[in-house]
């Protein structure tokens, strides 16, 4: 038994009829469509909110991913892993056109995020995650924004959760597969915040993550 949730956040092209005949088609489609405020990170943690299964899949819909390269994610999950990141920085991993501002920008945070959480990773602010459902509970999402992205890969990283990268292939957009709302200028306070405040927890137990925690998994008791 599966589900796949459809988020719509507020498009003004054919989103909405697209998804209509989808879930029409397919029960097992729900459709969400959200009302402002809009932004990425709203969107994603609305739809967290509505999943039901023991597994989340989180994705954009821009074709910008391999389906076939997803079973590779799964596979980690059998073998144990709590979060699984599709990474577009590992050594087998492939880019297309990757924006270059982009890649010295990603880059950078994820060399500073490791020096300062002393953690070692390559890629956790990919969207393509597969997350067990006891981690999506305890996640604390505050961002409105792309930084959810930030939040969704250093927060489990921090609860001690096991987290592993694959490598995947991903493909810019062209003309065709949509536009993206991402603007490097606009977004990039959001993910040094959240680093920040990830920071502030890890250290400290202060900021606005100071109330992040795993919660005991049913049979369990609380560590605390």
């Amino acid at each position: 038994m599966h589900e796949i949730i459809l988020v719509n956040d507020g498009s003004t092209d054919g989103t909405a009829s697209v998804m209509a005949e989808v879930a029409a088609r397919d029960q097992r489609v729900k459709t969400l469509h959200r009302s402002p405020p809009n932004g990425v990170g709203r969107a994603v943690a609305e739809g967290l909110s509505q999943a039901s299964g023991r597994y989340v899949l989180t994705m954009d819909c821009d074709f910008q991913h391999l389906l076939p390269e997803f079973r590779d994610l799964f596979d980690c999950a059998v073998e144990g892993y709590d979060v699984i990141v599709g990474s577009r920085f590992s050594r087998h991993s492939v880019l297309l056109n990757y924006p270059f501002f982009k890649i010295v920008a990603n880059r950078g945070f994820h060399l500073l995020a490791r020096l300062l959480l002393w953690r070692n990773f390559r890629d956790l602010t990919n969207n393509l995650k597969l997350m067990r459902r006891h981690v999506v509970t305890d996640l604390r999402l505050r961002q409105p924004g792309f930084a959810v992205n930030a939040e969704t890969g250093l927060q489990p990283l921090i609860l001690g959760y096991r987290v592993k990268e694959v490598p995947i292939s991903w493909i810019n957009r062209v003309p065709g597969m949509g536009t993206s709302s991402f603007r490097l200028i606009q977004v990039g306070s959001g993910y040094w915040r959240v680093l920040l405040d990830i920071w502030l927890k890890q250290v400290f137990g202060a900021g606005p993550y100071r109330d992040l925690h795993r919660q005991p998994l049913p049979g369990q008791k609380s560590a605390e």
